[in-house]
């Protein structure tokens, strides 16, 4: 994936030196958006396994609220983990047993097994920290590229503006030059390059942070709920047994 992306960067600089079709002034510039998308699309490209580079895009999905599978996944997760604890505290052993042993989480599964063998708290802990860890492995590099854009986007608009400034320098002999326009046309790199890293980019990043930031919340509540019960259970033995 590396040199995928050293070669569509060589092609972006590349095109970004090319003859501009038009040298009104317009809100619009085809040079300028192909140097910001495509060049942020190279760094993720180099920085990236080809995993992560589709990870990254697919957490496109996670804002528009039909197609998010993190935090619907996480609220499911939350209700199961709340559910499966009042079961066991009810007495309704069996019903919890079922539930977590059809739920589709994990840690669900997880905490059922730690809960029956009680297991003691540096078991619960360590068990957790695995499951947390698996998350972050698979959502905080696709996360973190959205970050890296959110920091490369205006440097990219100041590649596609620097790359117009040459042009306009090269053709300032020219009878024809339009100089205003000109850099109009290479100033809009600069502008699209702060838009999608200001308010693209970094937006993205900061939800789906939230978003993962909300899952290992939701862990850790479950890891607490196991220490909970393994207490609770522990208290109902040492009474019968009294």
């Amino acid at each position: 994936m590396q040199l995928v992306g050293l070669a569509v960067l060589a092609l972006v600089v590349w095109y970004g030196f090319g003859e501009r079709s038009t040298m009104t002034i317009s809100a619009f510039d085809l040079h300028a958006f192909v140097m910001v998308l495509g060049g942020s699309f190279s760094a993720i490209l180099i920085s990236s396994s080809a995993v992560t580079t589709v990870r990254t895009f697919l957490c496109l999905r996670e804002i528009i609220p039909a197609l998010g599978t993190l935090g619907p996944a996480t609220e499911a997760l939350e209700d199961e983990r709340v559910k499966f604890a009042e079961l066991w505290l009810d007495g309704k052993r069996s019903q919890a047993v079922e539930l977590a042993e059809r739920s589709a989480f994990p840690s669900i599964r997880r905490m059922l097994q730690l809960v029956l063998a009680r297991a003691p708290e540096e078991a619960a802990r360590a068990a957790f920290t695995e499951l947390r860890h698996a998350e972050l492995r698979r959502w905080q590099p696709a996360i973190g590229n959205w970050e890296l854009l959110a920091k490369l986007g205006p440097s990219f608009g100041m590649v596609g503006t620097i790359t117009g400034m040459i042009q306009v320098f090269r053709s300032m002999g020219e009878d024809s030059m339009n100089l205003g326009s000109a850099v109009s046309l290479a100033l809009l790199a600069t502008l699209y390059g702060v838009a999608f890293g200001a308010g693209v980019a970094g937006p993205i990043g900061h939800y789906l942070r939230g978003l993962l930031d909300e899952r290992l919340g939701a862990l850790e509540r479950c890891e607490q709920s196991v220490s909970g019960l393994v207490a609770s259970t522990a208290r109902e033995s040492s009474i019968v047994g009294g």
